[in-house]
């Protein structure tokens, strides 16, 4: 595949900046994997022996980009929940207040609401202390201690 060029990887196109190190039905075997259920699909989805591709798929640099394609995938698919996230937490509060839903669906809709809630404010706090481990490792290495800074 020429630089510049894009090939589909399941709902995503990858752009390649560089030339890759995979052959063109290296490319179409990632692309295949990407869309279909099992090896044997995939490779009987691009006419070629299984067995090559499980091969393949043994070789790092296939194995890589096989990874790197799952990965920007699975991105996409976090991306679009993120900008869902506001309509689904309102749908939760409209069922939760709807006093003609059934009890059940109510206090589940709560505990949904809850629960991400909860789970937001505990990824937070997580991420501020991966922040302060990071600057006391940066700190660490160029000499500082945590006391000098204040």
């Amino acid at each position: 595949m020429a630089a510049g060029e894009s090939a589909a990887i399941g709902c995503v196109t990858m752009r390649h900046e560089t030339p890759t190190p995979l052959t063109p039905k290296q490319e179409q075997a990632v692309a295949a994997l990407c869309t279909n259920q099992s090896v044997t699909q995939a490779a009987d989805s691009i006419g070629m022996n299984r067995a090559t591709l499980y091969r393949w798929m043994d070789q790092e640099v296939f194995n890589n980009a096989y990874r790197a394609a799952r990965r920007k995938t699975f991105g996409h698919a976090i991306a679009m929940t993120q900008r869902y996230s506001a309509q689904a937490v309102n749908q939760l509060a409209k069922i939760m207040m709807d006093e003609e839903n059934p009890a059940s669906a109510r206090v589940q809709a709560a505990t949904t609401i809850l629960r991400f809630g909860r789970e937001g404010v505990e990824l937070d706090d997580l991420a501020a202390r991966v922040e302060a481990i990071e600057r006391l490792q940066e700190d660490d290495a160029t000499g500082r201690s945590w006391h000098q800074q204040v």
